[in-house]
This record gives structure tokens, sequence and C-alpha cells, in this order.
């Protein structure tokens, strides 16, 4: 699936297309897409199926993503995707330390029945912290560019591109 985030005057707009070439777009407000940004980080990196991007992927439309009534019925993996992404964000705005992450995680995750933590250590969180910092600090400054962000054997690599389409950021994952 290919994920553009493309920075607009005073919104953005998330588009996600699907490997048939269906996709689903939404445009959302002013405020830097952070939270978009840390679920594609943690479910690539604990490879999530059941996240925000995998639940796209397997047909979901964005704007139903957002509903009450799917709310009460996502699945512990889903409710796992949303936490870890929170709190990654979280480490950015310094409300928790990179020492804390994991044992926030796996407290928050004992008051949904069903997720399961996977395994994680200071290394692979100061690696999303620094693979989020890097996409927020690239989005600050994207100013007629694209940034293209591939996932090459675990590894995210990212590199200006010149872009058709100003002001994007692309995400290609498998």
């Amino acid at each position: 699936m290919k994920i553009k985030v493309t920075k607009g005057k005073l919104r953005y707009t998330l588009t996600c297309i699907r490997r048939d070439g269906s996709s689903t777009t939404v445009n959302l407000g002013p405020n830097v897409p952070n939270h978009d940004f840390t679920h594609f980080i943690v479910e690539n990196k604990f490879k999530l199926k059941e996240g925000f991007f995998g639940t796209i992927k397997a047909g979901k439309m964005i704007a139903e993503l957002s509903g009450a009534e799917l709310i009460k019925d996502v699945s512990p993996e889903t409710w796992l995707s949303e936490i870890l992404a929170r709190n990654l964000q979280s480490l950015q705005s310094g409300a928790v330390a990179i020492e804390q992450f994991a044992e926030i995680v796996r407290w928050e995750a004992k008051k949904i029945d069903g997720i399961v933590v996977p395994k994680m250590n200071f290394e692979d969180v100061r690696k999303m912290k620094q693979d989020f910092d890097t996409l927020c600090k690239r989005w600050s400054l994207m100013y007629r560019k694209g940034l293209k962000v591939n996932r090459e054997l675990g590894k995210q690599q990212y590199e200006d591109i010149k872009s058709e389409e100003p002001d994007t950021i692309l995400h290609n994952t498998k």
C-alpha cells in the first residue's frame, strides 16, 4: 500500500492507495500528522496487521475508522497499535521517557483483554523515537518537495525526492 501525506497551506491530506488501485483519502486538520507517523512506525516495527494502516489495507475507508461504533468492536491488536502510537508520540512531548515506554505500554495493555505486548528493548524504543523525530523534522522543513520512506530489510530509509506532487510524504508498505 502506498501512503501519501500531503502538506497543504492550512491542512494536510492522508491518502492510502491499495495494491488493487482502490484508495481512501481524508482531508485532516491544520495539525502536524504526528499520530499518523507514529502508527506507520509502530505498525511496521511490530508487524501489526490490524493497526490503523493494516485495517485500511484490508479495505476499510479512513473515515470509517473514527466512528464511535467501530471503537466498540476493535481487536486487541488494534488497541495495541493505538497504545504504542500514542506513547511514541508522548516520547516526543517529554510526557514519557524512553526508559518508561515499555512499562507504560504494558500497564495500559493490561486494561484490555487479549492484548499481547511484543518484546521490546531500550534500543527498539530509541530507534522508533529517532525515526519519528526524523519524519517530524522533515515534515516541518518540507517545502515544494516530497520525502520518500522505504522499508527495506526491516529498516526504514529516508530520502528526499523530487516529486510531481509537491509537499508530499510517500510511504510504501508491503
